[in-house]
Formats: structure tokens, sequence, C-alpha cells
């Protein structure tokens, strides 16, 4: 099985939401980076027409990947224009650098049900 890096830019003020949906849901192991760019959105009130997102990065299974990103695009989502992207690619190598060792794809967790569901209750 490959492992799979996501990564998502997103507006800045969905990534509380999304940080707290990717720990429900059992992802462990992303990183989260401001950027700054354009796309089909121009800030007007700034001198460069850029806008602030955040990047988040996560490497996952094959298995998860889809889910995952499915997952950040439904909590991101508020209904404009320009509220980001996520790209799924493969990763050739991946290694942890304390033991310096490959990563394995079981290295990585999803849960497609929230943590914090209640018996009985759905997520959805």
């Amino acid at each position: 099985m490959t492992i799979k890096k996501i990564t998502a830019i997103i507006n800045e003020m969905q990534l509380d939401n999304v940080a707290k949906a990717l720990c429900e849901h059992s992802v462990t192991g992303f990183t989260i980076h401001p950027v700054t760019g354009r796309g089909n959105y121009c800030n007007t009130f700034s001198k460069d027409g850029l806008v602030t997102h955040k990047q988040i990065e996560i490497y996952t299974s094959e298995e998860h990947a889809t889910q995952i990103a499915t997952l950040i695009m439904k909590t991101a989502d508020v209904a404009l224009n320009s509220e980001g992207l996520v790209a799924v690619t493969t990763v050739d190598e991946l290694f942890w650098v304390y033991q310096q060792t490959l990563a394995q794809v079981n290295d990585f967790n999803f849960s497609s049900t929230s943590e914090n569901t209640a018996p009985g209750e759905s997520n959805e």
C-alpha cells in the first residue's frame, strides 16, 4: 500500500474546525503553516492583493487519503468562492528522523466515525 500526502489550503477562519475534526477522527501527525497567495479571489484591501490562508499537510495511507480529504472539504466549506483547495499526492519515500527508518502505512490513523460520537448517534 502507498503513502499519500494531503495538502490543504483553507480559509484561516476554518482552521480550528478542521483541526478539531481531524483530531476527532484520530488523524495524527498533521502540520499547519500560514500561507499567502492568490487564487480566484483578490484581496483588494491589501497592497499586493494576496490572501492569507492556512496550509495543512497530512501523511496517511492510500486507504484513508480520500476520506481525510473529504473530511477537510466538508468541514472547511462555508459556501465562499475562495475557500482553498485540497491535493492528494503520492509519496515515494517517507522517513522517521529519530528511528532513521522508512514510515509504514500502518503508522497513520483515521477513524471513519468521530471518537466523540455517542453510541446510536450518527456523525453525519
